[in-house]
């Protein structure tokens, strides 16, 4: 037997997906089960129909609650709603046709057991999905056959009944085949956007470094300059010192590894959520909102002593020149970055390993 195309657990982005198809689902169930309970009495569908509307409105309301306060427990709510769809559904289906004969027909409650299999598939794994559905058809399927086991479906009197047996089998056949293709579907659909997701954040992210690139730091800055004027802004701009002789000495491989370092010293130096990345090269850019040009410079300084106290194995130490620029109200982002590389090549003209600002 072939194995069925699902793999055994769902992504991060699958899980996500699967709660949030979940709580609709209930949600379209809590607001179904209300409404019926509202026209129960003026259409005097009895107090049987009436008490068991009021239960499953009472089910679907805590089932709703669950799933807001707690969303992690998902595949726990969607299996007790699922049995419960499945084994109410299973005995109405069974009183109907083996207790009462299907004289009142097969019961108002057995059109909603296809919503059992619905439930299935959006919970679990494609897997165990298709086996609880299997499930539940084999239960259903187990009632025919006692029914007609019994003599009841070969009377003349009872062949539309038989008919309209085989007609609600085969469409539960119908409907399990394609939620098994539709849970198919959904995953490449949810891996395609995954994989679409990752990529355009990979888009603004260097590679090499795993910082913001210069993309994206031109969108923070761009978006910063053009906002309200309350506030100052600043930027710092950093070079690491005669790194051209580090990658000519030591290979650009290491070179590559003092990137790195030097990306994770900044990020531990600066506040969490601090807009930083790699601008190009060996040049670092990093986006102080709110900050003047005193606090901006402040800042430089933190960052030139973590870079500097990086620990390095084939070179004593590595240091890096800080340029600080305050954008002015109005000035364009060209202007400003001028302005910090102008400071930036001031430090680098004063001995290097030093802040400036413009």
């Amino acid at each position: 037997m072939l194995p069925l195309p699902f793999p055994a657990e769902p992504t991060a982005h699958e899980q996500q997906f699967r709660r949030h198809a979940l709580l609709a689902v209930v949600a379209l169930s809590l607001a179904t089960s209300a409404f019926g309970l509202l026209v129960a009495h003026p259409l005097n569908w009895g107090p049987g129909v009436t008490t068991g509307l009021a239960l499953l409105t009472v089910k679907n309301v805590l089932f709703l609650l669950w799933l807001q306060v707690f969303a992690r427990h998902y595949v726990l709510v969607g299996a007790l709603h699922l049995l419960i769809l499945g084994a109410t559904g299973v005995y109405k289906f069974a009183q109907a046709v083996l207790v009462e004969q299907m004289v009142g027909g097969l019961g108002t409650y057995s059109y909603w057991l296809p919503l059992a299999y619905v439930v299935a598939f959006l919970v679990f794994p494609g897997r165990v999905a298709t086996a609880a559905s299997l499930g539940i058809f084999a239960a259903l399927s187990a009632v025919v056959g006692v029914w007609l086991a019994s003599g009841a479906g070969l009377s003349a009197s009872q062949q539309s009944n038989s008919a309209l047996l085989v007609q609600l089998l085969l469409s539960h056949v119908t409907f399990i085949s394609f939620f098994v293709l539709f849970g198919l579907l959904q995953r490449r659909y949810v891996g395609a956007l995954a994989a679409a997701q990752s990529e355009a954040r990979a888009g603004y992210l260097d590679a090499l470094t795993g910082v913001p690139n210069r993309r994206q730091l031109t969108l923070w800055l761009s978006a910063q300059l053009d906002g309200p004027a309350r506030a100052p802004l600043s930027v710092i701009l950093l070079d690491l010192d005669r790194f051209k002789q580090i990658n000519d000495t030591h290979g650009h491989d290491y070179g590559d590894e003092v990137l790195r370092r030097t990306a994770s010293a900044m990020g531990g130096v600066l506040r969490r959520g601090t807009l930083f990345g790699r601008w190009g090269g060996e040049e670092f850019l990093v986006i102080l909102p709110g900050a003047g040009a005193a606090e901006a410079q402040g800042v430089a300084e933190r960052i030139r002593q973590a870079v500097a106290g990086v620990p390095h194995d084939r070179v004593l130490q590595v240091t890096a020149s800080l340029g600080v620029a305050q954008g002015e109200p109005g000035e364009r982002m060209e202007t400003l970055l001028r302005r910090a590389d102008e400071a930036l090549y001031a430090a680098k003209h004063a001995g290097r390993n030093q802040v400036k600002a413009a």
